[in-house]
């Protein structure tokens, strides 16, 4: 059957009908989210300390002036992000049902736009509406919108995704309105993200290697300069809005090369998503499943007749590109949170799509749609369960504990939580597990501190946030806890007549 005879099996799958698909599908495998708490990891931070600042569009300035946390610690400068808290805080203040009903309609606009792409790759709807499907319900993904922070790279994927499709049509037609588009949002992909600045990079691979001949060599430079202008006046707001703090690319580059073995981590869940977690770490991550992974990429492209080597590496050149940023660890946690994989993982749809038995199925026989249905239907199922963790702050951090026991963060946000929750002698014991784990984990024995304040327990009270104060001398809370402390125990000595 060749490409027309499929076009016309899908005929009742034209038009609205598709993205309507798509719609109800992804609000029944997410739709329980809206009833899903805020986590503490970030979204805290980005919504609950800084509401007064994103309450109001009259601080848009400070938005677009400072880092994406508002903090001392300046690197990541992320301004769309925090406008679309903004604007969530408009509808409903800070309750958390307005912030995940956005993060569901992100995620299947960019699966909307995932099918769009494939159509414009010149694939049949059949496989390009199975693909964005398989975007739609992969667990891997669904850090990226159970957790109200993930939005930051579906925000980013959108804004990517539909300027690398205006450069496709600026390539096939280029018309002004093409250019401007693309620009546009390479702009707005850069304010979201910086993982952003690597759009230009693949536009070059696609001109150097894939480009029709019809692409005019002054239309290439104007696209190039276009981009060039574009990432200039991102680096001057950037610069500005974080008081001038640079980047150690020389460090950067060994954090890369230390934490090069996610990279099969991150390929095992693509494959095998059955090692999944909430907060994972090298430590407590199998890169057996990634080993497996590669080993059937591989024959699978060995085995399949029509290479297009050339489409092939641009797959590659895509997922890699994209989580190349995964592996550069600012904070200093050694965390490969899932919701990273989400713009690459278009990457790995472009390398199946390249594959004999996939890109040659005739999606208009039975059998072929129900063994496509049943892998979806087992994906959807995986990211059911998956998203449970997400549901409050006690059951993430138990989840991340669980999944993460050599996280001494995991273990010592867990005694937060079981502390939020009146449960103090677990609180200590989490708190004890994080520091038998690292003995100089910051704000541990404040914790603990804290607990013993509660409890009364003056002396052992004082003696923790003291230990805080020799690990990190700066700490804020630990200041004021211990001078409370020290006005306490004066207040409790006998006066002397």
């Amino acid at each position: 059957m060749d490409h027309k005879d499929q076009i016309k099996n899908w005929r009742s799958l034209r038009g609205w009908r598709i993205y309507f698909l798509i719609f109800i599908l992804g609000f029944l495998l997410y739709g329980r989210t809206l009833f899903f708490d805020f986590t503490y990891l970030d979204d805290n931070t980005l919504i609950i300390d800084n509401y007064p600042i994103i309450s109001s569009f009259r601080n848009i300035g400070t938005i677009f002036g400072s880092d994406a946390f508002f903090s001392a610690d300046k690197f990541y400068y992320r301004p769309l992000l925090n406008l679309s808290f903004a604007g969530d805080a408009a509808i409903a203040g800070a309750l958390p049902v307005i912030f995940h009903q956005t993060n569901i309609l992100l995620h299947i606009l960019a699966a909307m736009l995932v099918f769009q792409l494939f159509l414009k790759w010149q694939k049949s709807r059949g496989l390009a509406l199975s693909l964005a499907l398989l975007f739609l319900v992969h667990p891997v993904l669904a850090q990226a919108v159970a957790w109200i922070p993930g939005r930051n790279d579906s925000l980013l994927a959108i804004f990517v995704l539909v300027g690398f499709l205006s450069f496709l049509n600026f390539c096939d037609s280029p018309r002004l309105r093409y250019y401007i588009a693309y620009l546009i949002f390479l702009f707005l992909a850069l304010l979201t993200k910086e993982t952003a600045v690597f759009l230009p990079v693949l536009v070059v691979f696609y001109f150097l290697f894939l480009a029709p001949d019809k692409v005019i060599k002054s239309d290439r430079y104007l696209l190039l300069g276009g981009s060039s202008v574009a990432i200039f006046l991102w680096f001057l707001m950037r610069h500005f809005a974080l008081s001038g703090e640079t980047t150690r690319y020389s460090a950067a580059l060994i954090q890369i090369i230390h934490n090069s073995p996610a990279i099969l981590v991150y390929l095992g869940k693509l494959l095998f998503p059955f090692n999944l977690a909430v907060f994972p770490i090298l430590a407590d991550s199998r890169s057996i499943y990634g080993s497996a992974a590669v080993a059937v990429l591989i024959l699978a492209w060995i085995f399949s007749r029509q290479k297009r080597n050339k489409y092939v590496i641009f797959s590659l050149f895509w997922f890699f590109l994209f989580l190349l940023p995964s592996f550069i660890r600012i904070n200093g946690l050694p965390d490969f949170l899932e919701h990273r994989l989400y713009l690459s993982f278009v990457g790995f749809l472009f390398f199946l799509a390249e594959l004999d038995w996939l890109k040659n199925l005739d999606f208009s026989r039975k059998n072929v749609k129900m063994i496509t249905a049943i892998i979806l239907l087992a994906l959807s199922g995986l990211t059911w369960l998956h998203t449970v963790s997400f549901h409050d702050r006690l059951t993430f951090w138990q989840t991340a504990a669980s999944q993460s026991p050599h996280s001494p963060l995991a273990q010592k946000n867990l005694g937060a939580m079981y502390y939020f929750q009146g449960d103090l002698k677990q609180a200590e014991n989490y708190d004890q597990k994080a520091l038998a784990l690292n003995s100089q984990e910051p704000m541990v024995h404040n914790n603990l501190g804290v607990i013993y304040l509660d409890q009364k327990d003056y002396l052992r009270a004082e003696k923790e946030f003291q230990a805080e104060l020799a690990i990190n001398p700066g700490y804020d809370k630990a200041i004021n806890n211990l001078a409370r402390i020290t006005s306490l125990l004066l207040s409790s000595k006998p006066r002397q007549e």
